[in-house]
């Protein structure tokens, strides 16, 4: 099977603005100087669209690949240093502030608090109001 029909496959279960993103994308991507920032842009679409069209992610790497047309230099440092992830937090990929180390204690915390609250819970163990009467 080819590439064009593994991605017509893929297209037909994603919406129609992902697909419009889809296609500006693609149009862009001749136009990127750099050969490694536009394979990566590529790979980073080929990305969202396997996970189902993630318009969200869509958005993000058009503004990456616009971005890569006069700044390919710029994008190739942020590939150097890891700094181009997509963050479903924040939902960017090009971003300036790093907030994992402040969401990871956060995440601790809500699962604690989730586990203690389970342990509360526990209806079986509970033993019914005595009666007065």
């Amino acid at each position: 099977m080819e590439a064009k029909e593994i991605k017509e496959i893929d297209l037909k279960h994603v919406s129609l603005a992902a697909v419009g993103l889809i296609q500006r994308i693609e149009s862009i991507l001749p136009t990127i100087p750099n050969d490694r920032v536009r394979q990566m842009v590529a790979v980073k679409l080929s990305t969202a669209i396997s996970e189902g069209g993630n318009e969200a992610m869509l958005r993000q790497i058009l503004i990456l690949a616009n971005a890569s047309i006069e700044s390919s230099e710029l994008i190739e440092h942020k590939m150097n240093t890891k700094d181009l992830e997509y963050n479903p937090v924040t939902g960017e990929i090009l971003s300036e502030i790093n907030c994992m180390p402040a969401i990871i204690p956060v995440i601790k915390m809500l699962e604690k608090n989730n586990e203690n609250k389970a342990a509360k819970a526990k209806p079986n163990e509970q033993k019914p109001p005595s009666s007065a009467v």
